[in-house]
């Protein structure tokens, strides 16, 4: 029996009961709309120009929480047709997949354990660094080496007093935008260390991951090693990183190399600039060389807190083993972008 004047605490049946009370469910949405012009350089001489709307990327998220539980669901805007073709789901319309799609618990409010399709450890954290995701992705997703999400497990363990965190994950391997196409699992394990978590030098830390596995029906080597360092300050946020790669696409035996070093500054509340350098070697072996170098700088101002413009210029070098192998690459690119979030 309870003492008199306090409420007895409430059992597990009754705290099981009042759930959906006490649960926290949150939407959340995320809109880039851009404006581009590009000119690309042709054989000999010739140039070309196109200028398009788009809205590169649409994604639509709900999570729920109660305690230590929680998922999270993201819906993700696509073209239905895949590249090369014209043709896919009425015309070549917009159309939703899903992003992420996962149940977590968080224990001892250190470990968090999830499962499905999960974030991976290394895409994720080089966009979290930058924060200028409308400008371009990562160079690992534009390369192919890495994806931003696959079907899996992970387990992420912050460090005590700061000094960072430590993960390990198991996926298919195929990335999010496919189904397992053989036995082999990949697996990833990478930490973050911030050796000085109070002072000054608090926002910088050292990533470092791997990823070990196979892609494709054939079992295609596909193992990255990555290394880098970050920024993670409140007005200026930058890193500097290497990927190799073992294995790129459906060819096991082919090894690449991709280098970046990015800034991001907000020298006025409001003003943010960003600048970034990425050089991508698509075969380390291969003779001629196939690499293409692309750098960007933009400028942008955050209207509200929900809401940024970017002006954005880029400029890509190709290889002439590069031209031939991406066609319309080597390229200037000139951006008007919003990004909107809640």
């Amino acid at each position: 029996m309870a003492p008199v004047g306090r409420a007895a605490p409430p059992t597990e049946a009754a705290r099981a009961e009042n759930w959906a009370a006490d649960a926290k469910v949150r939407a959340g949405l995320e809109i880039f709309a851009q404006y581009s012009y590009r000119d690309t350089a042709g054989p000999g001489d010739n140039r070309t120009w196109f200028h398009a709307f788009d809205v590169p990327r649409v994604h639509g998220a709900v999570e729920g929480q109660w305690e230590a539980a929680r998922g999270r669901v993201v819906l993700e805007a696509t073209r239905s047709a895949s590249e090369g073709s014209l043709i896919g789901v009425a015309g070549d319309s917009l159309v939703l997949r899903v992003r992420e799609a996962y149940a977590a618990y968080r224990a001892w409010d250190v470990l968090d354990v999830s499962a499905g399709v999960v974030p991976t450890l290394t895409v994720p954290e080089l966009d979290g660094t930058w924060m200028l995701r409308p400008i371009a992705p990562s160079g690992l997703e534009a390369s192919g080496l890495l994806s931003p999400a696959d079907l899996g497990a992970k387990v992420r363990a912050d460090l005590p007093r700061g000094y960072g965190w430590v993960g390990v994950a198991a996926y298919n391997g195929e990335g999010y935008t496919s189904r397992e196409l053989n036995r082999g699992k990949n697996m990833e394990g990478g930490a973050e260390v911030h050796p000085l978590p109070h002072g000054a030098l608090r926002p910088l830390g050292v990533l470092a991951t791997y990823a070990a596995g196979s892609t494709g029906t054939a079992r295609a080597r596909a193992n990255r090693l990555t290394g880098g360092l970050v920024w993670q300050g409140a007005r200026v946020r930058a890193g500097a990183y290497v990927t190799h790669g073992w294995g790129v696409a459906l060819f096991g035996t082919q090894r690449a190399l991709v280098a970046s070093v990015f800034a991001r500054v907000e020298p006025v509340t409001r003003v943010l600039v960003g600048a970034r350098l990425d050089h991508v070697s698509r075969d380390l072996e291969g003779s001629p060389a196939s690499t293409l170098t692309t750098a960007w700088v933009t400028a942008g101002y955050r209207l509200a807190h929900p809401l940024e413009t970017f002006l954005a210029l880029s400029r890509t070098w190709a290889s002439a083993r590069a031209r031939d192998e991406v066609p319309g690459v080597d390229a200037w690119e000139l951006r008007a972008i919003g990004r909107v979030v809640f």
